[in-house]
């Protein structure tokens, strides 16, 4: 569950781990726990107040577009029959996090906010496949494809340690 999944960032599975070192991992659970809890609330909201389809309708004035739809597919809507397979993957990613997330050095930091966001955003996108059999994407902006707020805290969560791996080896 994501309650179980989240716990174990936070020191459940850390075993004989010190308190210290338990809180430190508090703040990247805090923050996959905002990105599920974020994306729950937004598209449940949407769902209900708009329904699936909708729009578009300009938020922004020619910049951002609400246009809700049912996206069973990847990124851009590739491999729309394949939710099986997607959970599949989920549960191998996000094993894979939390083993490269326990071999990050304690003050690598944006490693560790970088897999949180993905960590959330991909527990919320494999919850609502689990659930629904697809995800409800809703944000649109000119020439990009309809997305959500998962799939923005995944972009960014890939996004954050490269940029931080790159300061570093500048200095």
């Amino acid at each position: 569950t994501a309650v179980g999944g989240v716990g174990a960032w936070a020191g459940g599975a850390s075993g004989g781990r010190g308190r210290g070192e338990v809180r430190g991992h508090a703040i990247p659970a805090a923050i996959a726990a905002i990105v599920i809890a974020v994306d729950r609330v937004t598209k449940v909201f949407i769902e209900r107040r708009f329904g699936v389809p909708y729009g578009p309708r300009q938020v922004i004035d020619h910049l951002i577009f609400l246009t809700v739809t049912r996206n069973r597919g990847a990124a851009f809507g590739l491999f729309q029959n394949f939710t099986l397979g997607f959970l599949a993957v989920s549960v191998v990613v996000l094993a894979g996090i939390l083993i490269y997330y326990w071999s990050l050095p304690a003050g690598d930091w944006s490693a560790r906010i970088g897999l949180a966001l993905v960590f959330g955003g991909a527990l919320a996108h494999a919850y609502d496949r689990l659930g629904k059999g697809s995800v409800i994407d809703f944000i649109q902006i000119p020439h990009w494809p309809i997305f959500n707020g998962a799939a923005s805290s995944i972009t960014v969560g890939v996004t954050i340690p490269v940029l931080g791996r790159r300061q570093r080896s500048a200095h």
